[in-house]
């Protein structure tokens, strides 16, 4: 499970970027944050990227072992116009349209942590654990 891109405003397909990425190894639908100071994507882990203040979220489109600090990834940024699908890491009974949560350390689910959210709830299927919700990443 991870993001995956439910619509968009306008019925396009948003355009995969290939942009300069830590050395590691990505899912396709992993969470991902611009690290403007070293001008590279890294993936979300604890304390890197979960919130809004920790830089511009990207989607990941590539599966791929990124061999060398700066080598390309495939990706997507997020904006307004993209709703994404996403599970919910934990049962939150409070789950509900308007409520920004943040993305889990995993990069691939959204927590019940509301402090400093950056995934805004549109939709939601379930507030059972692996359930699914629409979001834009704000």
């Amino acid at each position: 499970m991870a993001f995956k891109i439910h619509s968009t405003d306008d019925g396009h397909m948003p355009p995969v970027q290939y942009l300069p990425a830590n050395a590691d190894t990505y899912v396709v639908g992993q969470a991902l944050v611009w690290d403007a100071s070293a001008g590279i994507l890294t993936a979300v882990t604890t304390g890197v990227g979960e919130d809004t203040d920790e830089g511009e979220h990207y989607i990941c489109m590539q599966g791929k072992t990124v061999a060398a600090d700066g080598d390309p990834l495939g990706v997507v940024r997020s904006n307004p116009s993209i709703i994404w699908d996403v599970p919910i890491q934990a049962n939150d009974a409070d789950l509900a349209p308007g409520l920004l949560y943040t993305i889990h350390t995993d990069g691939l689910q959204m927590t019940g942590t509301t402090t400093k959210g950056c995934c805004k709830v549109l939709e939601v299927d379930g507030r059972t654990a692996g359930d699914h919700v629409r979001v834009i990443l704000a």
